[in-house]
Protein backbone atom coordinates (compact mmCIF):
# COMPACT_ATOMS: atom_id res chain seq x y z
CA UNK A 1 0.00 0.00 0.00
CA UNK A 2 1.45 3.38 -1.00
CA UNK A 3 1.93 6.17 1.50
CA UNK A 4 -0.89 8.14 -0.14
CA UNK A 5 -3.26 5.19 0.20
CA UNK A 6 -2.29 4.72 3.83
CA UNK A 7 -2.92 8.42 4.50
CA UNK A 8 -6.35 8.24 2.87
CA UNK A 9 -7.17 5.13 4.96
CA UNK A 10 -6.18 6.91 8.19
CA UNK A 11 -8.32 9.93 7.28
CA UNK A 12 -11.26 7.64 6.54
CA UNK A 13 -10.88 5.82 9.88
CA UNK A 14 -10.67 9.10 11.79
CA UNK A 15 -13.79 10.37 10.03
CA UNK A 16 -15.70 7.19 10.81
CA UNK A 17 -14.53 7.19 14.42
CA UNK A 18 -15.12 10.80 15.35
CA UNK A 19 -17.66 11.73 12.74
CA UNK A 20 -18.26 14.91 10.86
CA UNK A 21 -20.32 17.50 12.77
CA UNK A 22 -22.29 18.40 9.65
CA UNK A 23 -24.01 14.97 9.43
CA UNK A 24 -23.07 12.83 12.50
CA UNK A 25 -24.49 15.12 15.22
CA UNK A 26 -27.71 15.75 13.30
CA UNK A 27 -28.20 12.00 12.87
CA UNK A 28 -27.75 11.45 16.62
CA UNK A 29 -30.22 14.21 17.44
CA UNK A 30 -32.84 12.62 15.21
CA UNK A 31 -32.47 9.31 17.05
CA UNK A 32 -32.48 10.80 20.57
CA UNK A 33 -35.81 10.79 22.42
CA UNK A 34 -36.43 14.10 24.28
CA UNK A 35 -36.63 13.85 28.08
CA UNK A 36 -40.23 15.05 28.14
CA UNK A 37 -41.24 12.23 25.83
CA UNK A 38 -39.35 9.64 27.88
CA UNK A 39 -41.03 10.89 31.05
CA UNK A 40 -44.42 10.67 29.38
CA UNK A 41 -43.68 7.13 28.19
CA UNK A 42 -42.63 6.12 31.69
CA UNK A 43 -45.80 7.51 33.25
CA UNK A 44 -47.92 5.77 30.61
CA UNK A 45 -46.27 2.44 31.48
CA UNK A 46 -47.02 3.05 35.16
CA UNK A 47 -50.69 3.64 34.32
CA UNK A 48 -50.65 0.37 32.40
CA UNK A 49 -49.06 -1.32 35.45
CA UNK A 50 -46.06 -2.33 33.36
CA UNK A 51 -43.67 -1.39 36.11
CA UNK A 52 -40.53 -3.09 34.82
CA UNK A 53 -40.83 -1.24 31.52
CA UNK A 54 -41.59 2.02 33.33
CA UNK A 55 -38.52 1.66 35.54
CA UNK A 56 -36.28 0.91 32.53
CA UNK A 57 -37.52 4.00 30.69
CA UNK A 58 -37.18 6.25 33.73
CA UNK A 59 -33.70 4.94 34.52
CA UNK A 60 -32.65 5.75 30.94
CA UNK A 61 -34.08 9.22 31.36
CA UNK A 62 -32.29 9.74 34.67
CA UNK A 63 -28.95 8.69 33.20
CA UNK A 64 -29.25 10.52 29.89
CA UNK A 65 -30.72 13.79 31.18
CA UNK A 66 -29.53 14.46 34.75
CA UNK A 67 -30.30 18.17 34.29
CA UNK A 68 -33.91 17.55 33.23
CA UNK A 69 -36.09 20.03 35.14
CA UNK A 70 -38.42 17.28 36.37
CA UNK A 71 -35.66 14.90 37.44
CA UNK A 72 -36.85 14.85 41.10
CA UNK A 73 -40.22 13.58 39.88
CA UNK A 74 -38.37 10.93 37.85
CA UNK A 75 -36.63 9.63 41.00
CA UNK A 76 -39.97 9.60 42.81
CA UNK A 77 -41.74 7.82 39.94
CA UNK A 78 -39.11 5.06 40.03
CA UNK A 79 -39.65 4.63 43.77
CA UNK A 80 -43.42 4.56 43.28
CA UNK A 81 -43.06 1.92 40.57
CA UNK A 82 -41.10 -0.35 42.88
CA UNK A 83 -43.73 0.19 45.58
CA UNK A 84 -46.64 -0.51 43.25
CA UNK A 85 -45.11 -3.76 42.01
CA UNK A 86 -44.52 -4.91 45.59
CA UNK A 87 -40.72 -4.56 45.68
CA UNK A 88 -40.87 -2.79 49.03
CA UNK A 89 -37.19 -2.93 50.00
CA UNK A 90 -36.21 -1.42 46.66
CA UNK A 91 -38.92 1.19 47.04
CA UNK A 92 -37.59 2.18 50.47
CA UNK A 93 -34.06 2.53 49.06
CA UNK A 94 -35.31 4.76 46.23
CA UNK A 95 -37.46 6.94 48.49
CA UNK A 96 -34.44 7.42 50.76
CA UNK A 97 -32.34 8.34 47.72
CA UNK A 98 -34.94 10.90 46.68
CA UNK A 99 -35.00 12.40 50.18
CA UNK A 100 -31.22 12.57 50.33
CA UNK A 101 -31.04 14.41 47.02
CA UNK A 102 -34.12 16.61 47.43
CA UNK A 103 -34.88 16.98 51.17
CA UNK A 104 -36.77 20.25 50.68
CA UNK A 105 -38.87 19.09 47.73
CA UNK A 106 -42.61 19.60 48.02
CA UNK A 107 -43.13 15.82 47.73
CA UNK A 108 -40.68 14.97 50.52
CA UNK A 109 -43.49 14.38 53.07
CA UNK A 110 -45.16 11.95 50.69
CA UNK A 111 -41.87 10.11 50.13
CA UNK A 112 -41.45 9.74 53.90
CA UNK A 113 -45.03 8.51 54.20
CA UNK A 114 -44.41 5.97 51.43
CA UNK A 115 -41.44 4.59 53.35
CA UNK A 116 -43.83 3.89 56.19
CA UNK A 117 -46.31 2.32 53.78
CA UNK A 118 -43.55 0.12 52.35
CA UNK A 119 -43.06 -1.36 55.81
CA UNK A 120 -46.78 -1.39 56.56
CA UNK A 121 -47.53 -3.33 53.37
CA UNK A 122 -45.31 -6.15 54.62
CA UNK A 123 -47.41 -6.68 57.75
CA UNK A 124 -49.52 -9.79 57.23
CA UNK A 125 -50.97 -10.71 60.62
CA UNK A 126 -50.31 -10.70 64.36
CA UNK A 127 -47.93 -13.66 64.04
CA UNK A 128 -45.33 -11.60 62.16
CA UNK A 129 -42.17 -10.29 63.75
CA UNK A 130 -42.79 -7.01 65.57
CA UNK A 131 -39.74 -5.43 63.94
CA UNK A 132 -41.57 -4.66 60.68
CA UNK A 133 -44.45 -3.03 62.57
CA UNK A 134 -42.05 -0.98 64.67
CA UNK A 135 -40.16 0.17 61.58
CA UNK A 136 -43.45 1.31 60.08
CA UNK A 137 -44.31 3.21 63.27
CA UNK A 138 -40.94 4.98 63.28
CA UNK A 139 -41.35 5.96 59.63
CA UNK A 140 -44.88 7.28 60.17
CA UNK A 141 -43.85 9.22 63.26
CA UNK A 142 -41.08 10.89 61.24
CA UNK A 143 -43.86 12.35 59.13
CA UNK A 144 -46.54 13.07 61.74
CA UNK A 145 -44.13 14.73 64.15
CA UNK A 146 -42.48 16.92 61.51
CA UNK A 147 -43.69 20.41 60.64
CA UNK A 148 -45.56 21.41 57.49
CA UNK A 149 -46.38 17.88 56.37
CA UNK A 150 -50.04 18.68 55.70
CA UNK A 151 -52.30 15.80 54.75
CA UNK A 152 -49.41 13.34 54.85
CA UNK A 153 -48.83 14.09 58.51
CA UNK A 154 -52.46 13.31 59.31
CA UNK A 155 -52.41 10.11 57.28
CA UNK A 156 -49.16 9.05 58.94
CA UNK A 157 -50.65 9.60 62.40
CA UNK A 158 -53.62 7.40 61.51
CA UNK A 159 -51.36 4.66 60.17
CA UNK A 160 -49.13 4.87 63.23
CA UNK A 161 -52.15 4.24 65.47
CA UNK A 162 -53.15 1.34 63.24
CA UNK A 163 -49.69 -0.17 63.66
CA UNK A 164 -49.82 0.29 67.42
CA UNK A 165 -53.18 -1.46 67.46
CA UNK A 166 -51.61 -4.39 65.61
CA UNK A 167 -48.96 -4.64 68.33
CA UNK A 168 -51.69 -4.52 70.98
CA UNK A 169 -53.67 -7.22 69.16
CA UNK A 170 -50.59 -9.39 69.17
CA UNK A 171 -50.22 -8.97 72.93
CA UNK A 172 -53.84 -10.03 73.41
CA UNK A 173 -53.26 -13.00 71.12
CA UNK A 174 -50.24 -13.96 73.24
CA UNK A 175 -52.24 -13.53 76.45
CA UNK A 176 -54.99 -15.87 75.22
CA UNK A 177 -52.41 -18.38 74.02
CA UNK A 178 -50.64 -18.33 77.40
CA UNK A 179 -53.96 -18.90 79.17
CA UNK A 180 -54.63 -21.97 77.04
CA UNK A 181 -51.22 -23.28 78.09
CA UNK A 182 -51.84 -22.49 81.73
CA UNK A 183 -49.08 -19.88 81.87
CA UNK A 184 -51.07 -17.20 83.70
CA UNK A 185 -48.06 -15.11 84.70
CA UNK A 186 -47.06 -14.58 81.06
CA UNK A 187 -50.70 -13.93 80.16
CA UNK A 188 -50.92 -11.20 82.80
CA UNK A 189 -47.75 -9.56 81.48
CA UNK A 190 -49.08 -9.42 77.91
CA UNK A 191 -52.53 -8.18 78.93
CA UNK A 192 -51.05 -5.52 81.21
CA UNK A 193 -48.77 -4.35 78.40
CA UNK A 194 -51.85 -3.51 76.32
CA UNK A 195 -53.06 -1.22 79.10
CA UNK A 196 -49.68 0.34 79.85
CA UNK A 197 -48.25 0.76 76.34
CA UNK A 198 -51.23 0.73 73.98
CA UNK A 199 -54.04 2.45 75.82
CA UNK A 200 -56.90 4.28 74.08
CA UNK A 201 -56.75 2.07 71.01
CA UNK A 202 -60.05 0.32 71.73
CA UNK A 203 -58.57 -2.78 73.35
CA UNK A 204 -58.27 -1.72 76.98
CA UNK A 205 -61.51 -3.35 78.09
CA UNK A 206 -60.59 -6.69 76.55
CA UNK A 207 -57.21 -6.59 78.29
CA UNK A 208 -58.86 -5.74 81.61
CA UNK A 209 -61.33 -8.59 81.18
CA UNK A 210 -58.48 -11.05 80.62
CA UNK A 211 -56.75 -9.79 83.77
CA UNK A 212 -59.96 -10.12 85.74
CA UNK A 213 -60.55 -13.68 84.52
CA UNK A 214 -57.12 -14.86 85.65
CA UNK A 215 -56.79 -12.70 88.75
CA UNK A 216 -56.73 -15.62 91.16
CA UNK A 217 -54.89 -18.10 88.95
Amino acid sequence: MTSVARLLLVILLITLTFGCPSWWTSDVKEKTVPPEELFSQGKDKIKEKKYDEAINILERLKSAYPEFKQIPEVYLAIADSFYDEGSYDRAIARYLQFLELYPAHKDAPRAKYQIGMSYFSQIKNTDLDNSVVKQAIRAFKAVSEAQDTGEWGKKAEEKSRECQRKLAEKELYKARSYISLGNYKAARISAQRVIDEFSKLGLDEEAKQILANIKNK
